[in-house]
């Protein structure tokens, strides 16, 4: 994906958002602390390894894990909400908690998969921070 001279790689995206989408799937019906609690780590995970795989804009990568991530399930919720009609089992609720702690936990998502770009970025980069953003 290429927008204003920023190249994200596709596969470092797509491996971020699949490990943070079954941190959301892996909790569907658990209790809020513990869904919250692996869904950050999930982006927190998925970030790192997005930064891991990509050289440069780490961070913008790490914002597109987390939207594609959420897309992704986003997309399974709507399968089964779809199956649900059709006599199969009930479809997952997309977002943890009440309106507000839903909000609160995918931004805290976004800055785990942020602070998990960041990690990587310290990790396996030897150029100054000046060069790199």
């Amino acid at each position: 994906m290429e927008g204003r001279g920023i190249r994200i790689e596709p596969m470092a995206v797509g491996w971020g958002a699949l490990v943070g989408m079954v941190g959301l799937a892996a909790t569907s019906g658990a209790d809020l602390w513990l869904r919250t609690l692996v869904i950050i780590v999930a982006f927190l995970i998925g970030g790192f390894l997005s930064g891991v795989r990509t050289l440069d804009h780490r961070l913008a990568t790490a914002v597109a894990v987390w939207v594609v991530g959420w897309l992704m399930w986003a997309a399974i919720v709507v399968v089964l909400f779809i199956a649900n009609w059709f006599g199969g089992p009930a479809e997952p609720e997309f977002a943890p908690g009440s309106d507000g702690a839903a909000i609160l936990i995918a931004l805290g998502s976004l800055v785990a998969a942020l602070l998990g770009a960041l990690a990587a970025d310290r990790r396996y980069s030897g150029r100054t921070a000046r060069r790199r953003y």
